[in-house]
């Protein structure tokens, strides 16, 4: 009689459906280092519903930019602090005045003009602080939503054979 083989996680992966394959994929991702880990931590609180990180990921950015406030004399503040307001602001950010869409809305209608929105200059998103802290630590998590969603394809790129 033949012993049944399991399938391996790559044989798994491939015959999944639907998000499982995005998850496995930023899984598979994650096992390279640091910054990876820490983009696609910031992946799965944004795009996968895994609010439960939320608190760890703050204080793993408040780590980061701490590290970084080291090496760079002109970033000051609370590192924690910042992070978690900047995280806050990444995630949940959206200008009130367009609801996030970046045009003034028409009055009494429910139309957009192609007026930018005064308020958000056009990006949907509220105002934070300008000091270098905040800038930098804005821009970081940009640079890492980049990074998640380049390693999520990559990985669903090498996996699936596309």
């Amino acid at each position: 009689m033949t012993e049944a083989v399991k399938p391996d996680i790559q044989e798994r992966y491939i015959t999944a459906g639907g998000p499982t394959d995005v998850v496995t994929a930023a899984g598979w991702a994650a096992q390279s280092n640091a910054t990876v880990e820490l983009a696609l931590m910031l992946w799965g609180v944004m795009y996968e519903g895994k609010t439960s990180q939320k608190l760890e990921l703050a204080t793993k950015l408040g780590n980061h930019l701490n590290a970084r406030m080291v090496r760079d004399r002109s970033l000051k503040g609370n590192a924690w602090k910042i992070a978690a307001e900047m995280l806050a602001w990444h995630l949940h950010g959206v200008c009130q005045e367009c609801d996030g869409r970046g045009y003034m809305v028409i009055p009494d209608t429910p139309s957009l003009s192609d007026t930018l929105c005064h308020h958000c200059h056009g990006t949907g998103k509220r105002p934070y602080p300008r000091e270098a802290s905040h800038v930098w630590l804005a821009a970081e998590l940009s640079r890492m939503t980049a990074i998640a969603g380049g390693e999520v394809m990559k990985r669903l790129n090498t996996s699936m054979d596309l």
